[in-house]
Formats: structure tokens, sequence, C-alpha cells
């Protein structure tokens, strides 16, 4: 892609943020328990520079991880992400609003259903590991992925 091409692109992705941010900051408010905050927004570009950098990271290791229920997977997420700022990527909405940088802090009653939410992904700020969650009918399919 050109450098003109991605600027055109930019373009209208942050056009396109102006229609999915309500429902992208309400889904971060429910799934962090806390108001959404302006500043810990990403630019567009710095939300590239970090996926093309994870694209280009070797994975040490992926590891299916089995969960029966969303209290069971915010434990998961407490222990893996304690004391470490991390991204937030919540189902399309980052593509158009960027990554929102996130403390350790998780609500316990975050509902895909009810916020049409079907995939979280939470990267740490080091790049060291994500963690991938997709939803499906009451099902979670979450995935630990460790970078070298």
């Amino acid at each position: 892609m050109s450098v003109s091409e991605y600027k055109r692109a930019l373009l209208y992705r942050k056009a396109q943020a102006n229609v999915c941010k309500n429902d992208y900051f309400n889904k971060i408010q429910s799934f962090t328990n806390d108001t959404v905050v302006g500043g810990n927004f990403l630019t567009l570009e710095e939300t590239d520079n970090i996926i093309n950098s994870l694209k280009d990271k070797k994975i040490n290791s992926k590891i299916k991880v089995e969960i029966d229920s969303y209290q069971q997977l915010v434990e998961f997420i407490k222990e893996k992400v304690a004391g470490l700022s991390s991204y937030l990527l919540i189902d399309e909405e980052w593509k158009f609003c960027g990554m929102y940088k996130i403390s350790s802090e998780f609500s316990s009653d975050y509902n895909f259903d009810e916020l049409h939410s079907d995939e979280i992904r939470i990267i740490s700020c080091d790049l060291s590991f994500q963690i991938q969650i997709d939803y499906n009918h009451n099902k979670i399919e979450c995935e630990y992925i460790m970078y070298k």
C-alpha cells in the first residue's frame, strides 16, 4: 500500500470512528468498569504499528485456555495482566477508533450479548503476550499467545 493509499484509508477509518465511537466507549466502560478517558486511545497509526510489530514477532507458545464462564475468564485475565499496562481491542471498532490503554481493572459482568460483542483482545504494552477472546452464543474461546 502506497503512502497516499494508507493516508486515504486512515481518513476513511477516522470518519467511520464517528459512527461506532459510542458503542466502542460503552463496551470499554463495561469491560473496564471505569470511565473512558480520551487520552488513553492510541492513534490509528500507533495502533497499526503495534499490530504490524506483533505480526513480525515469533510466537513462543499458543495455548487454548478452557473457560466455562465469564467470571473464570476475568480471573484468567487478571492473573495474566496483574500490575501490567495493556491495550484493549474490542470487536471491529478498534480498527476505527484505535487501541485503548488499560490498567488491570476489569468488570466481572461484561455482557457480550447485550453489547453485541464477540471479540476482545488484550495485548501487553511490552508486546510479550496477547489474550484473544472469541464469544459465540454463550461459548467463550480463549487463546493465550506468548511472543519471543
